[in-house]
């Protein structure tokens, strides 16, 4: 089995016609950014509002794009420019760049929303434009809820030989956190926890916490022995 142990924070498109802008600000509910969405209305959010459709068209009433954002764009927010083109009734299409601001802490499935912003329906009624946050994956992180974790690889002989020591992590801000390798003979997969080191919390508008950085200590086995070093373990683990 693998073992956990914490120590404390460390050192730290479409073609079409001229086109228009459309600046946002999100807002936040609650912590649980997970399948949140944020309405706007003309570039201000609003309390969402009932969806209609014509009894006699299929047409959905929204058209949702997805919105491609980094786990360091979701720890630190950013704001993305995407360009979005919709049909119009008269057969041309229109085109406009959204500035969405993203907030640290959200996550894949959040989504934010333009009333009567998408194509255009022969009902009258133009559809809802939605944008769904798709977090993109880390070469370093993954996140688990608010956690985040990594790999940090150690050698076979400093797994067994309990030196302790150090590593060092680069985070998703950039700062360099030094983990404490742990005493005594470290296991494939044996976690380390650091406290308040993970994603942000958001509540009421703003972060009020982060979540837990779990170090996974990924033991490096070499890939051949010789001989003498296999007749030398042979004593030492016999």
């Amino acid at each position: 089995m693998s073992g956990r142990s914490s120590m404390p924070g460390g050192m730290g498109g479409m073609p079409g016609m001229g086109g228009t802008r459309r600046k946002t600000r999100g807002f936040d509910e609650d912590d649980d950014m997970n399948g949140s969405t944020f309405n706007f209305s003309n570039g201000m959010p609003n309390m969402p509002r009932a969806q209609t459709r014509s009894s006699t068209s299929s047409t959905p009433s929204e058209i949702t794009r997805p919105l491609r954002v980094s786990l360091k764009e979701l720890y630190s927010g950013t704001v993305k420019h995407l360009k979005v083109g919709r049909r119009l009734l008269n057969g041309s299409t229109e085109e406009k760049v959204y500035d969405i601001q993203i907030h640290p802490g959200w996550k894949s499935g959040t989504k934010v929303r333009f009333a009567r912003a998408g194509n255009e329906q022969p009902n009258g009624e133009p559809q809802d434009l939605v944008f769904v946050v798709e977090e993109k994956p880390d070469e370093t992180f993954s996140r688990e809820g608010n956690d985040l974790v990594c790999r940090v690889p150690i050698s076979l002989l400093d797994a067994l030989t309990g030196v302790g020591g150090k590593k060092v992590v680069e985070l998703l801000d950039g700062r360099k956190l030094q983990v404490s390798v742990p005493f005594g003979i470290v296991k494939p997969g044996q976690e380390t926890t650091i406290p308040n080191e993970g994603m942000p919390i958001r509540k009421d508008g703003s972060v009020k916490s982060k979540g837990d950085l779990i170090v996974k200590w990924d033991v490096r086995f070499p890939d051949r022995l010789t001989p003498a070093q296999q007749e030398g373990l042979k004593g030492v683990l016999s």
